[in-house]
């Protein structure tokens, strides 16, 4: 075997090493959280439904470019200035007042990977919200743990603003 062979002999066995660690440290994982908001889950889906007003009140997506319908392509930026990440995920269901949920990936299909949910549910005096998202990818698990930990104060802060939106909102 000349040296060519070796060389890519090597190239093989690294390239097969990096695979594996990231099959060991991979771990599918989700988030979520919910709130009860002082209002019908109609008001509420007028809120979160409306992409266009997203910059008027969101603190974690900052800017939803397209509409939310089943099969569309929207482009979403979360945060602001340089620390602002964009996706460009597909809208997966609109059921009003109950459903909305769409997926991204970073990078290219099946390297991370998030599939997110809001799902509204009547309650006695208001509506419950609850914001999931369930993240898959060769990337997700323990290298990811902090991204994760970071969704979930994201959704915390976002369902506090859907809150204050709604229910200082006139009904």
């Amino acid at each position: 075997m000349g040296l060519r062979g070796l060389l890519l002999k090597g190239i093989a066995v690294i390239v097969l090493g990096l695979i594996g660690t990231l099959f060991v440290l991979h771990e599918d994982s989700s988030v979520h959280a919910g709130i009860v908001i002082d209002r019908p889950p109609a008001d509420v889906w007028n809120v979160v439904s409306n992409s266009s007003a997203y910059p008027d009140w969101n603190p974690f997506i900052t800017r939803v470019d397209g509409d939310f319908r089943e099969g569309e392509a929207i482009r979403i930026v979360l945060g602001n200035g340089p620390d602002s990440m964009e996706f460009k995920p597909t809208v997966l269901i609109v059921r009003p007042g109950r459903d909305l949920c769409w997926r991204g990936s970073i990078l290219i299909r099946g390297v991370f990977d998030g599939t997110h949910c809001i799902h509204l549910t009547a309650v006695t005096g208001g509506t419950h919200l609850e914001q999931t998202e369930s993240f898959s990818g060769l990337l997700v698990g323990r290298l990811t743990q902090d991204i994760i930990e970071e969704t979930q104060r994201n959704f915390q802060a976002m369902n506090t603003a859907v809150k204050q939106r709604v229910e200082t909102k006139t009904p």
